[in-house]
């Protein structure tokens, strides 16, 4: 039998730039969903021969599986497992993990979308049960950073659950509109000008809100 793992392993050994290259493309390429996405596009965009490609991966599902393992491995190394869980300022929590983003995202543009293109893409079902751990534990992550936060840094006269909720919340909204600076199409330097731009505007708002529910603002 045929083992896919050791194709994936010549993968891997060739240079970095051009695993990122091939990634990259076919992430992009497989947000439109597994049916849909085409081979040639892929390997058009990653600049590579088709038989090339099939040398590594050997089926369009298993580039698709392959691709599942990695984007979630990398965003577990190189942004979850990053977050310094022992920093107590939400605020700063917050920022650490935007920038920590900035970083994966300068790599890998279409890896977030990615992710949650998967998860509605039936396709994925065999990957579900990955995906679900996944999820799980970065919801988890993610909740444990607003519940050991220092709520002594809130005013007295502010209940911080609900200031939190309102934080949340917040941010959620603000990071729904600029979803369009996010977009796989924009890569290199203008995607790092852009994401500049909306960390500088971040910023300007995570002032707003420390002054609004800290003491002392």
């Amino acid at each position: 039998m045929h083992d896919e793992r050791e194709d994936y392993q010549k993968f891997l050994a060739i240079e970095p730039e051009k695993q990122e290259r091939i990634i990259n493309a076919a992430m992009k390429e497989f947000l439109g969903g597994f049916k849909k996405a085409s081979t040639d596009v892929i390997v058009r965009d990653a600049g590579i021969s088709k038989g090339l490609l099939f040398h590594y991966f050997g089926t369009k599902e298993n580039l698709y599986d392959f691709l599942i393992d990695y984007a979630i491995g990398i965003v577990m190394k190189e942004y979850l497992d990053l977050i310094n869980m022992r920093q107590k300022d939400i605020f700063d929590s917050i920022w650490q993990m935007s920038l920590l983003k900035q970083d994966l995202s300068q790599r890998f543009p279409a890896i977030f979308n990615f992710l949650s293109c998967v998860y509605l893409d039936a396709k994925a079902c065999p990957a579900k049960v990955r995906l679900n751990r996944f999820k799980e534990m970065q919801t988890k992550k993610f909740a444990d950073i607003y519940e050991h936060c220092d709520r002594s840094l809130f005013r007295d006269d502010v209940d911080p659950q609900k200031a939190i909720s309102l934080i949340q919340w917040a941010l959620h909204g603000w990071a729904d509109s600029k979803t369009d600076l996010m977009s796989p199409e924009t890569v290199g330097e203008e995607m790092k000008e852009k994401y500049d731009l909306y960390l500088e505007e971040m910023r300007k708002y995570l002032d707003i809100l420390r002054k609004c529910f800290y003491k002392g603002g």
